[in-house]
């Protein structure tokens, strides 16, 4: 197939699949156009673009040339003068941006909706949420139409609407991939990530947003993963089973699997978040509260109450806990827990709180992570397992993902 037919094809399943709210704009012309070139170039170089022909989708809190980038807060927005760095990087391994994609307002909630835009509906089942914030990429991927999107992870935003929607959500380390042209929101932890049908598309992905190679061969040895106790504990039912099938799965595939407890919490948090978003966008919330949702204008509020002497004690604790956990699971390769304590939740029940309460741990940790589509419960709503641990150990991170995307698809 060639890149115009692949790109004409995701843009029509993007006009005909438009109930689901998850394109905010389509860049027609423009990815019509790449796609030609890519087809008309017979040169050497086009057959070393990883990702020649690909289409994709991207957050609209990334910029994209010439189209506005709104974070998901309505109103009148400037175009973009160029890409952000992401994009440019995607599209020089041959990638194909189609459109600008629905997210939650700054991405400071996860039920996947924004005021003043359409309503953003879970392919799986549209009374369920399909999370957020990286709401539009997730169903984009999760509905067909792209194989692959960018987002953005603060405190779970590419997981959450991975583990909803039923794909894979991949969080790298917080400087892995390049922000620039990345609306700043809480810049502390912002993260541009990537949500996928596959590990390896996110690996894919992965390699040409870093110029890297995130396939480096893991230790000669057998690798070890801790599965978290505690967080199972504090799970649903399905939500615990699912955890440990995963777990039984990866030990058939050659992983040694062990019981480990965090017993942890990212406590004061919320509090780094919201001094953040006070600091980039308070002004702005003074200017045009209406604007605003409720929860965003009391973020700002508990942000500028916090001192900036609190706020460094606060990211100082963060810091020395990523210390002290790395060295007290320093015999394992990687943690295997739930990606959210329950599963894909009805639109109106989903609480940011129950959506965030493991994903925020490996932002506060800055662990890169990954979020796979485990089981379903018994109403059929999508549940998500999550691997991670300290950005060394990411080969391995990817390696034991790998092999658990592929014994639950049934691959050999």
């Amino acid at each position: 197939m060639t890149a115009r037919e692949r790109v004409e094809r995701a843009l029509a399943s993007a006009e005909e699949r438009s109930e689901l709210g998850a394109f905010w704009a389509l860049d027609r012309e423009r990815a019509l156009n790449r796609a030609r070139r890519l087809d008309a170039d017979d040169s050497h170089a086009y057959g070393l673009r990883p990702m020649a022909g690909v289409p994709v989708a991207i957050k609209d809190i990334l910029d994209m040339r010439e189209l506005p980038t709104t974070v998901g807060v309505a109103g009148r927005h400037p175009s973009a003068r160029s890409d952000c760095a992401a994009v440019r990087r995607l599209k020089a391994a041959g990638a194909i941006p189609i459109g600008k994609t629905a997210m939650d307002p700054l991405g400071a909630t996860t039920s996947g909706q924004a005021p003043g835009f359409a309503p953003c509906r879970n392919p799986v089942d549209a009374r369920l949420s399909p999370g957020g914030s990286s709401s539009g990429s997730a169903v984009a991927v999760a509905a067909g139409i792209v194989p692959l999107a960018l987002g953005t992870d603060t405190a779970g935003s590419i997981r959450i609407p991975a583990a909803y929607c039923g794909i894979v959500g991949f969080k790298p380390a917080l400087s892995d991939v390049p922000r620039r042209g990345c609306v700043p929101v809480m810049p502390g932890f912002d993260t541009v990530g990537v949500l996928a049908a596959s590990v390896g598309d996110c690996v894919l992905a992965y390699n040409a947003l870093t110029g890297g190679d995130a396939t480096r061969p893991p230790p000669r040895r057998a690798l070890r993963v801790a599965v978290l106790d505690d967080l199972i504990e504090e799970s649903e039912e399905p939500v615990a089973r699912a955890c440990e099938l995963a777990g039984a799965e990866l030990e058939r595939a050659g992983v040694r699997v062990e019981r480990a407890r965090l017993d942890w919490r990212p406590r004061g948090f919320g509090r780094v978040l919201g001094y953040e978003m006070a600091q980039t966008w308070g002004e702005e919330v003074s200017r045009t509260p209406a604007c605003f949702s409720e929860i965003i204008r009391e973020t700002v509020e508990m942000g500028r109450r916090t001192a900036q002497v609190d706020y460094r004690e606060a990211k100082g604790a963060l810091e020395r806990a990523r210390v002290d956990l790395a060295r007290g699971l320093q015999r394992f390769d990687a943690v295997l827990c739930p990606t959210v304590p329950a599963a894909a939740p009805d639109l109106e029940a989903e609480s940011v709180r129950v959506s965030t309460r493991f994903t925020r741990i490996f932002n506060a940790l800055d662990w890169p992570a990954v979020s796979l589509p485990a089981s379903r419960d018994p109403d059929g709503r999508p549940i998500g397992v999550q691997i991670g641990g300290p950005a060394p150990r990411l080969g391995a991170i990817l390696d034991m993902s790998t092999k658990l995307d592929r014994a639950l698809r049934g691959a050999t």
